[in-house]
């Protein structure tokens, strides 16, 4: 899956997502540039995902 998101701004963003949810959901590709996450999510743990990433500070805009 592919998500826009806000927020992750610099490298050291991307780090703290792979460090904090890489564990439970897989390898996180982070597109600084472009501001797209992706990760090999499944359909039930969207929720969760989306949660736990927003309380690190950042929000998803959309699944692209």
């Amino acid at each position: 899956m592919k998500f826009k998101v806000n927020n992750v701004n610099c490298i050291n963003c991307v780090n703290l997502i792979k460090k904090s949810l890489e564990n439970e959901y897989g390898t996180i590709e982070v597109d600084l540039e472009n501001k797209i996450l992706s990760v090999d999510l499944k359909e039930e743990k969207l929720e969760d995902f989306k949660n736990e990433f927003e309380e690190l500070g950042f929000e998803i805009v959309g699944r692209i």
